[in-house]
């Protein structure tokens, strides 16, 4: 979910000489916190008739245990499958039925459910999604049946080798937190989640004091918020209810041992993943790492596509990137190439790694990361559905101002914090995966 970077775009933005119009993404925006907890977040445009509603919650694996991992998705699942007014197949045809869409995702730190549709239809949608995550039903035959679609997406993961290295770095990377588990779970805790087991922990984390519900785009906004306290019940008299979200384990970044697997896969091609534990996206380091990975590794102008893939042609594909999540984030490096350069590209991308550590990037070279960074959040930002992506990701793993906020952190971050984090999180404490050709595979 990190914000991505679209480089065609980029590079037509980094062209121009003009400032980037950063300014004026969320203007607009209206907080309110309701007595329930619930938080709302208004953002205006009336530019084209359409909006975005979008209801997310601070519930994902973090919220689970070994034995019910994968209930947050199951659940998700389940939810587009009726509620106690809604019969089976209604809610889908009632929003396509007025040029909508409707989706839901599952993330470690979150579950959130969106509605794409005309604008004059924003009520229909904010009645549909308030009733999803209050009064899903669990229909028992759609239960089952739902049960074994969701086997079937984790053995095709498993199956593919991109996610199957997700996975497994995860795993490894973290020893106690949640995170190394995955978000579908297993076979085996699917087959054994009952009915009632969903039922408690529906009930027991999709609370409002746990939810965000964002509209953006074109609404009468003092129609919406009346609305939004019509269709999610208030707080017993009394003091407002608090948000407890319960904290993520942090673990140490500074394991002097690295850990390293090689597993045998069905692939023709060496898949590499390298990473570090770094801080959580409570701490202003992450913007100084967002930064160092787009010098390591984001376009073909970075250090390892031009030493690695360009120069010495070791690698097909290379890529790094920051990951934040509500405990650590994770810095990643992403690697195609033959089986028969393991070494040498390991060596090479860990040389390219320890030079930040060593000498201050140049300014030329941190004001062109600043830039990319910002282009690829702007555009990243169009949308009235991305907006409220953004709004909704940040309010999930921290508070949603961190979106607001980003830009001005970002250009704030200077050559001397960039050294300091290369040495604080980028050391010998690495994580190595490779999936590796089976014998009889390799060229």
């Amino acid at each position: 979910m990190k914000l991505k970077i679209i480089f065609l775009f980029t590079i037509l933005l980094l062209s121009m000489p003009a400032p980037l119009p950063a300014d004026g993404l969320f203007t607009g925006l209206t907080q309110k916190q309701l007595a329930n907890g619930l938080t709302v977040l208004l953002l205006p445009d009336t530019t084209k008739p359409i909006v975005s509603v979008q209801v997310w919650l601070k519930v994902g694996v973090c919220n689970e245990t070994h034995e019910n991992n994968g209930i947050s998705h199951f659940i998700e699942h389940m939810l587009f499958k009726g509620t106690a007014t809604r019969p089976v197949n209604s809610i889908q045809e009632a929003v396509e039925s007025k040029g909508g869409m409707i989706n839901g995702a599952t993330g470690k730190d979150f579950t959130y459910y969106y509605i794409n549709l005309p604008g004059a239809y924003w009520s229909e949608a904010v009645s549909i999604l308030a009733d999803m995550v209050q009064n899903a039903s669990f229909d028992a035959k759609e239960l089952e049946k739902e049960r074994l679609v969701v086997i079937e997406e984790i053995q095709r993961q498993n199956d593919e080798p991109q996610a199957y290295l997700w996975n497994k770095f995860n795993e490894t990377i973290f020893r106690q937190a949640p995170y190394r588990m995955t978000i579908l779970g297993t076979a085996d805790n699917l087959k054994s989640l009952s009915r009632e087991t969903l039922q408690q922990y529906y009930s027991k984390n999709y609370k409002p004091e746990n939810m965000t519900l964002i509209i953006s785009g074109d609404f009468p906004q003092g129609q919406a918020l009346a609305r939004i306290n019509e269709l999610f019940p208030t707080a017993p008299k009394g003091k407002p209810v608090i948000k407890k979200v319960a904290p993520v384990i942090v673990e140490s970044y500074d394991d002097p041992f690295p850990r390293k697997i090689e597993l045998p896969f069905q692939v023709n091609l060496v898949y590499h993943m390298i990473g570090f534990l770094g801080p959580a996206i409570d701490h202003r380091d992450q913007y100084a790492l967002d930064l160092l990975a787009t010098m390591l590794g984001a376009g073909r102008s970075s250090r390892l596509n031009g030493s690695l893939r360009e120069e010495k042609q070791l690698v097909y594909n290379i890529s790094s990137s920051f990951l934040s999540q509500r405990g650590n984030g994770i810095f990643q490096i992403n690697a195609l190439y033959p089986p028969n350069r393991i070494p040498e590209v390991t060596s090479a991308i860990m040389a390219e790694i320890s030079r930040f550590s060593l000498v201050e990037v140049p300014d030329e070279e941190l004001a062109k990361a600043k830039q990319m960074l910002t282009a690829g959040f702007i555009l990243d930002n169009q949308t009235r559905a991305d907006k409220a992506n953004t709004l909704g990701y940040y309010a999930s793993i921290a508070k949603y101002d961190y979106a607001l906020k980003y830009l001005d952190e970002i250009k704030r971050v200077s050559k001397q914090d960039i050294l300091r984090v290369a040495k604080k999180y980028l050391g010998h404490n690495f994580t190595s995966i490779l999936l590796l050709p089976e014998m009889g595979q390799k060229n």
